[in-house]
């Protein structure tokens, strides 16, 4: 999986892609939930550090799913609804920017099996990668090291360097090419 940097990025490209249709006083809001949604698929390395030491004990399985992606864009919906937004186009978003996630942790030279993520969980437990890997490996733990000197390797440093190198011409496509300061209708009504 890429780095909670790499993942970042990716919400940072939501968040461009939808701020010409929030009102200004309520981008620092989308960015937040941007950010948040797309880093959310990892909550899936608590369980396993809290109760086994170990992060990687669960990470990449029902949390890394398509299926839950379009759950947390239907609970989106359905709570703008509840404040007369419009449910559709930001629950469409919540589940993209989870979902992109999701497709990047696919796009992970995964060295070890199982390889990829489990996308659709629970309808299916096999591990999906895509066939053209573009990122390496973000290691949380390798118990010769620990899990900070793990975080702090150099393979991993070189790793965060590279995903800023891939992603960062997308924010900017994102932000030049989408992200235009032209008002355009609110996405929330």
């Amino acid at each position: 999986m890429p780095s909670p940097v790499g993942h970042t990025f990716a919400g940072i490209c939501g968040f461009v892609l939808a701020r010409p249709y929030v009102a200004w006083h309520q981008q620092t809001r989308l960015l937040y939930g941007s950010l948040f949604f797309t880093n959310l698929p990892d909550i899936d390395i608590l369980p396993g550090l809290l109760l086994l030491g170990n992060p990687g004990a669960f990470h990449r399985q029902a949390t890394h799913s398509l299926i839950v992606a379009a759950l947390i864009g239907i609970f989106v919906a359905w709570l703008v609804g509840r404040w007369r937004l419009n449910r559709l186009r930001w629950g469409i978003w919540a589940a993209l920017v989870y979902g992109s996630h999701i497709i990047l942790d696919m796009l992970v030279a995964d060295p070890t099996a199982p390889f990829g993520v489990q996308a659709l969980w629970p309808f299916s437990l096999e591990y999906f990668i895509s066939p053209v890997t573009i990122f390496a490996r973000f290691d949380y733990f390798n118990p010769e090291l620990g899990m900070v000197r793990t975080i702090l390797s150099i393979p991993n440093f070189l790793g965060i360097l590279w995903e800023i190198v891939v992603l960062t011409p997308l924010v900017g496509l994102a932000w030049y090419g989408f992200g235009t300061t032209e008002r355009r209708k609110p996405l929330g009504r």
